[in-house]
């Protein structure tokens, strides 16, 4: 028996739960993992996830360190110029989360608000682009940025909608605010530049997944309609 070869796999180490749980937790798991695992039992392959903050493993897939990113990474027309992505896997918005007893009828409520935003995140740049005078309060993890919410250093955050879906569910004090305007993303799997012949081949097992109904399946196990 031949061995089967490795992909090295870069993950979050601040864990975007449904995607993906703490990697160093008692049970790793989520969607991504889920559908990871499909996808390369499919081609035979094995798996060496290498833990890091997401800076760090964009850095090192871009410099070729890594062979492939799959942890809620958002396709953008910038990143596409410097990495292959595959088809996506998940389609989402970006959401306002606040507290219950707070309510946003639109997207003006949100001016003299301080927001709290994820580093390095779509959601970073969208607070910049949108909301340059407000305060904004930066965290290094999801986990730190609802924590702040429920102690009330920040009046909202923004984050994907599956992920503050993941979130919600085991907070009841907190909710949706709303969805914001104009913001429909995708998730997709970040390869790098060139590596045409693996996107491809993962491209058909994405397909293939979707045909069989394997990833429908791995879909209701991990998502409830709140979270879109």
């Amino acid at each position: 028996m031949a061995e089967k070869k490795a992909l090295k796999v870069g993950l979050d180490s601040a864990a975007p739960f449904p995607m993906h749980s703490d990697y160093n937790s008692e049970k790793f798991e989520g969607f991504e993992v889920d559908l990871l695992k499909a996808i390369t039992d499919h081609l035979d392959l094995e798996i060496q996830y290498e833990v890091s903050l997401w800076q760090t493993i964009l850095e090192k897939l871009f410099k070729g360190e890594l062979d492939l990113i799959c942890s809620a990474v958002t396709v953008t027309p910038s990143r596409r110029h410097i990495l292959e992505f595959t088809n996506p896997y998940l389609h989402f918005r970006l959401c306002a989360v606040v507290n219950q007893e707070d309510n946003l009828r639109n997207i003006n409520d949100l001016k003299n608000k301080t927001i709290g935003i994820r580093e390095a995140t779509e959601a970073e740049k969208y607070v910049h682009i949108n909301f340059p005078g407000n305060n904004m309060v930066h965290a290094e993890t999801n986990k730190e940025l609802y924590r702040k919410l429920q102690a009330g250093k920040i009046d909202l955050l923004i984050d994907d909608s599956p992920i503050a879906g993941g979130f919600l569910q085991k907070n009841k004090k907190l909710k949706v605010g709303m969805f914001l305007p104009e913001t429909d993303s995708q998730y997709a799997i970040a390869m790098r530049k060139g590596d045409v012949q693996l996107k491809d081949q993962f491209n058909e097992v994405l397909t293939l997944l979707r045909e069989n109904g394997v990833y429908q399946t791995i879909y209701k196990k991990w998502f409830t309609d709140i979270q879109f």
